[in-house]
């Protein structure tokens, strides 16, 4: 019986280290995975401030949004017409559909002007 008893204590001392080992892989692994899937957001607001490729935006509330612009984000102005991120200036309105972050920024897929009133 002693045998069987120091025969799984030592399985167990030799298993013990490597399952925190998995189980913090799984979770990095599925962590990934949420942070891969971004929530859709839409908002609409006052560009306030615009440094490069961040505006911040003022929406309804004067709650504060950072909108991020690359390389895919789409821009359309007030006349509908195709136009780029430099079109987008301090005082206008815009409509943004983006993805949301967990930093809470939103990277924006597509941002149309609705008013040019500065």
């Amino acid at each position: 019986m002693r045998k069987k008893t120091t025969l799984a204590f030592v399985i167990a001392l030799l298993i013990a280290p490597v399952i925190p080992c998995v189980l913090l892989a799984s979770r990095s692994a599925g962590a990934s995975s949420a942070q891969e899937e971004a929530m859709n957001f839409t908002i609409e607001g006052k560009i306030t401030k615009r440094e490069g490729s961040r505006l911040t935006l003022n929406s309804e509330g004067n709650i504060i949004f950072h909108v991020v612009l690359n390389e895919k984000t789409e821009v359309k102005n007030k006349d509908g017409s195709a136009g780029t991120s430099k079109d987008l200036q301090v005082g206008m309105r815009i409509h943004v559909d983006g993805d949301l972050q967990e930093s809470g920024e939103i990277i924006a897929r597509k941002v149309a002007v609705q008013s040019d009133q500065k």
